[in-house]
């Protein structure tokens, strides 16, 4: 190979761990590389202090003759595709890009689907701001989109570190240590996610989320009604009231529980419900005046319970014989009855449910799978659950 000059990494070019090796992501040319272990070594060494020559010497003795000669020829290309830079070179000396433009690049790159491209740009936005407690974040949600649990564990991992009292995170971290899972999502959890989210919740999910879960619960429970109407209704965890416009021609009375307040003034915007409380629903169901009701329903809120007897059982306890309890939750794969995910949210079991139904005096109406909603551009699949009480 003919000398070019000591060899570095052109700045345009922003890396990341991958799998098996490196991930390049090419600024300039909008171009994702996928750089083997060889190769990551053979970058690793391009660190402007070796000419080509110097290099393939270097990783003879681990490679061999023969992949001392492939790393001639892999170096050539990476100098052809820019990748890397010889110090002769003009632009050699062009300063790195800023990690605020970095930043910015990745969320376009997500914008855009290119999921795995953002990864690389919001890494490297991370070591240019080691102390941004959002870049971590956001470094931790892409890896959490590609499945690569152990990059969110350590992003969120420095997240906390700068934001020790952050419930959400911390939440997630139980899942991602695997950790034993708490009985459900702490209150505190709870109600920072949703004094964040509430503000753009129904735009989020009902129009980029695809969001079906109330419509699709609300069809359940009037096909199991049949002419039953005029009808005392609780709706626990009712969020924003996105079931209640679904619910109210079936009720005489809306009751809609939930545990943050920024979701209920919304409700109460909707003037869909009689009557609006702020308060852990377990906690509300256990009160001594707690009254009885025909109809209960959950909708996307027991995602956030491990075993569902916490609210399945005094729930019971409170509907009227031949009532019903309607409810979704997210659709478990496992040979486990339900289990913490790395969403921060608990999957359940169609066994579980039957299993917590008969010990709560409930007959199984129906269960059904369906898609509740879409994330990161996948159908997140439940079950849809109506039970009756027979006793």
């Amino acid at each position: 190979m003919r000398s070019k000059g000591p060899l570095r990494r052109n700045p345009s070019v922003l890396f990341a761990p991958g799998t098996d090796g490196y991930l390049a992501y090419d600024v300039e040319e909008s171009c994702l590389h996928r750089l083997n272990a060889s190769a990551a070594l053979i970058v690793e060494l391009c660190d402007g202090t070796r000419e080509p020559e110097e290099v393939s010497s270097a990783v003879e003795p681990l490679l061999g003759a023969k992949g001392a000669e492939a790393a001639k020829e892999w170096l050539e290309r990476a100098l052809s595709q820019g990748l890397l830079l010889a110090e002769s070179s003009p632009s050699s000396d062009g300063p790195s890009i800023p990690a605020a433009q970095v930043t910015s690049l990745a969320a376009t790159l997500r914008d855009q689907g290119q999921i795995l491209a953002a990864f690389v740009c919001q890494h490297h936005a991370t070591s240019l701001a080691s102390e941004d407690s959002a870049a971590w974040s956001n470094l931790a949600e892409l890896a959490h989109i590609l499945g690569r649990r152990e990059d969110a564990r350590d992003a969120y991992e420095r997240f906390l570190v700068l934001c020790p009292n952050d419930a959400e995170i911390t939440h997630i971290l139980a899942s991602l240590r695997d950790e034993a899972p708490p009985p459900r999502a702490p209150d505190r959890c709870i109600r920072q996610l949703y004094a964040r989210f509430a503000e753009f919740y129904e735009e989020n999910m009902c129009g980029e989320l695809d969001y079906r879960a109330p419509y699709l619960l609300s069809i359940a429970i009037r096909e199991a009604l049949g002419d039953r109407a005029s009808l005392n209704v609780l709706d626990l965890g009712c969020g924003t009231g996105l079931i209640a416009e679904h619910i109210r021609p079936l009720a005489n009375h809306l009751t809609g529980i939930d545990l943050s307040p920024e979701m209920v003034t919304r409700a109460q915007a909707s003037k869909l419900y009689d009557v609006l409380e702020v308060m852990e629903i377990t906690e509300w169901l256990r009160r001594d005046d707690t009254p009885r009701f025909d109809l209960i329903l959950a909708c996307d809120t027991l995602i956030y319970f491990g075993d569902l007897r916490q609210v399945i059982v005094p729930a019971a306890s409170r509907i009227e014989n031949g009532g019903l309890l309607a409810f979704t939750v997210e659709d478990g794969d496992h040979a486990e009855g339900f289990r913490l995910t790395d969403s921060g949210r608990y999957t359940h079991t169609r066994d579980h449910i039957s299993e917590v139904a008969e010990e709560a005096g409930m007959q199984i109406e129906r269960i059904t799978r369906q898609v509740l909603r879409y994330e990161y551009g996948e159908p997140v699949t439940g079950l849809l659950a109506v039970l009756e009480r027979v006793r």
